[in-house]
């Protein structure tokens, strides 16, 4: 199945005070903290992870109850596959702000591919449901990706469904309800939600793949030839290309 849909390091990091500005209220350890805690950030984006780890480790050390700076250090550990101080910093951030809805969201990934799916689940709708969070609609796919990953479809449906209640032309939710609705042998329904997609935005490869799938099931060789062409034609590299080419080589 496909990757969560995650943005790293939405930690919501303020910008360090300019020479020019006043003095900060907060104590120094604190404010070197969280200066750390953006420079860390920033190398963290750039992909330079040994600085990253050096300034976000340092951020932690000098001011263990940062929660941003534990949830970025359980980014970092993640992304550097360390998952045991990675769960540490995550589970010490959510203790230390329970209700940011950025360290919920990157918590429950954590929580999902640890495979506790159903926590995960429930840190993702908390995030969703925080009225402060700006893409709910991203905690509501993760939360339906999470449950797919345990194979709990009915799940996956109520959150993906959710997903498009607050952003109805959010095309990797679009795309999520139709691979969902083929698996389920719903086809009709498949097909409304892979033209919604189409209708949304760009289209992509696996998309007119599954297009050609379900409109081959539907007995459509028409529209599934139409499919197979634009995939040939706007994708001739992909992997799903050379499905459709292996598929059609074979006999029958």
């Amino acid at each position: 199945m496909r990757a969560f849909l995650v943005l790293a390091m939405t930690i919501g990091v303020a910008a360090c005070a300019s020479s020019n500005q006043k003095p900060l209220s907060k104590p120094q350890p604190e404010r070197a903290s969280d200066i750390n805690l953006e420079l860390g950030v920033d190398y963290f984006r750039k992909g330079n992870l040994a600085a990253a780890k050096e300034k976000i480790d340092r951020a932690v050390e000098q001011n263990p109850r940062n929660a941003k700076a534990q949830a970025a250090a359980g980014l970092l550990y993640d992304r550097l596959n360390e998952p045991r101080k990675s769960a540490a910093h995550m589970d010490k951030a959510v203790s230390l702000d329970p209700n940011n809805p950025d360290i919920l969201n990157n918590y429950a990934v954590m929580l999902c591919k640890r495979g506790e799916h159903a926590k995960g689940e429930k840190y993702f709708v908390r995030a969703a449901e925080n009225p402060l969070y700006k893409t709910p609609e991203v905690a509501y796919l993760n939360a339906g990706n999470c449950a797919r990953a345990a194979n709990d479809l009915k799940n996956a449906e109520v959150h993906f469904r959710k997903a498009l209640t607050v952003r109805p032309r959010f095309q990797e939710a679009l795309y999520q309800m139709a691979d969902l609705e083929f698996q389920n042998k719903s086809y009709l329904s498949a097909r409304g939600f892979v033209e919604r997609f189409l209708a949304a935005g760009k289209s992509t490869p696996s998309v007119l793949w599954l297009g050609v799938q379900i409109e081959n099931a539907l007995g459509n060789a028409t529209a599934a030839n139409n499919y197979g062409q634009r995939l040939k034609l706007e994708y001739p590299s992909a992997a799903e290309t050379r499905q459709l080419l292996e598929s059609e080589r074979k006999p029958g």
